[in-house]
């Protein structure tokens, strides 16, 4: 192998693979990032990485001067490093069987590799039979629903996000239990006859976002019974799926709430903030008030003390209390885009609904204790 590239992009690729290469394993190849590097054309040509963990995987392509092709399996930590501290523009790389050479204008690394032949197998995307997703909403679904997935192992099928394809709209969806994201985007995908829904470790999906780029119109989906593949222009992404049954999404939103409660974003924010800081970890609880042309936030915390946050709202409605973790209030009100939203409440002990436009919902359990 021998090659020329921009260390800038090799590093960016590099720090992806990293996302996927484990920190500690018992199997020490898959601590190693494997580099290909091929002709295209007259001149020119691409480098392609490859990383696994045996669960989740990564292909990803980068524009190099190919003088000579060839594969070399090199650790990812120690390239990383390398990247890191090289400062030039360009960077040549070359191989002699696993050791590689690495030259910028004032260092010549050489680095051992492992044979190519230890390094796991990656599976192949086939074209044939996949599903094709408009690019242009799945980074924005990913970042408005993973916030609310759970942490708890016990509760399996909601340590990812629920991703479900239909024939006229695309559809994201986490929850905790406490509270529930839901993500709406439209899309014609006409081509599959049934809808297809998926739950998606949040890990690859994270990774799905970082690999698209401003040329990605589709992102080509392939799914088998066990694992997810996904195909950009430069990368390939290829995951295990999360067993089990995600709750009826559509049954937990509410849909009798007659209390609709206008708020500013970036006011009520701050207010929730403000609110917070009288909170401790033992007690995460906030009281919120609503009334006419007005709203309030209390809460009272043992040796922390208390505070009650005042600010104008337009609502004329018959006064509503509910009590909310702030905590989660504000990981909604920080994922969301627009200046306005909307709380829709029934009274102070059934779950809240807050609305970002008709495609953008957020349940939230009330809290049962008293402030």
């Amino acid at each position: 192998m021998k090659l020329k590239c921009s260390r800038g992009r090799l590093h960016e690729a590099l720090s992806l693979a990293t996302m996927v290469v484990p920190q500690r394993t018992t199997i020490p190849a898959v601590m190693n990032v494997k580099f290909t590097a091929a002709k295209k054309g007259k001149s020119g040509g691409f480098l392609e990485l490859a990383c696994t963990d045996l669960e989740y995987g990564l292909k990803l392509s980068l524009p190099a001067e190919i003088e000579e092709e060839g594969t070399v399996v090199l650790p990812a930590a120690r390239m990383s490093g390398i990247l890191r501290e090289s400062g030039e523009e360009e960077i040549s790389l070359t191989s002699d069987g696993n050791l590689a050479h690495i030259r910028t204008q004032d260092a010549n690394f050489k680095v051992v590799g492992i044979d190519p032949a230890d390094f796991p197998m990656i599976p192949v995307f086939e074209d044939k039979g996949a599903i094709e997703v408009p690019s242009d909403h799945i980074g924005e679904m990913v970042r408005k629903t993973q916030f609310a997935v759970s942490n708890e192992v016990v509760r399996y099928a909601l340590t990812g996000q629920l991703f479900e394809i239909r024939k006229s709209d695309v559809r994201m969806v986490a929850s905790d239990g406490k509270r529930l994201s839901f993500f709406k985007a439209k899309a014609s995908n006409k081509d599959h006859k049934k809808n297809l829904k998926v739950i998606v470790p949040t890990k690859t999906l994270n990774l799905l976002d970082k690999v698209l780029s401003e040329e990605d119109e589709m992102v080509s989906l392939n799914v088998e019974e066990t694992q997810i593949r996904m195909k950009t222009s430069r990368a390939v992404i290829f995951s295990r799926l999360i067993e089990g049954n995600f709750p009826d999404y559509e049954a937990v939103i509410p849909k009798d709430h007659e209390k609709k409660i206008p708020l500013d974003r970036e006011q009520f924010l701050s207010s929730v903030r403000k609110a917070s800081l009288m909170t401790s970890d033992k007690s995460r609880a906030v009281k919120f008030e609503f009334g006419k042309g007005k709203a309030a936030l209390f809460t009272r915390t043992q040796d922390v003390g208390e505070v009650r946050v005042e600010f104008p709202i337009d609502y004329k409605g018959a006064k509503v209390e509910v009590v909310f973790n702030p905590d989660y209030v504000q990981d909604y009100l920080k994922a969301v885009s627009t200046d306005e939203i909307e709380l829709a409440l029934k009274d102070g002990t059934s779950a809240g609904l807050f609305r970002s436009g008709k495609d953008y919902q957020y349940v939230l359990m009330p809290l049962t204790v008293t402030l």
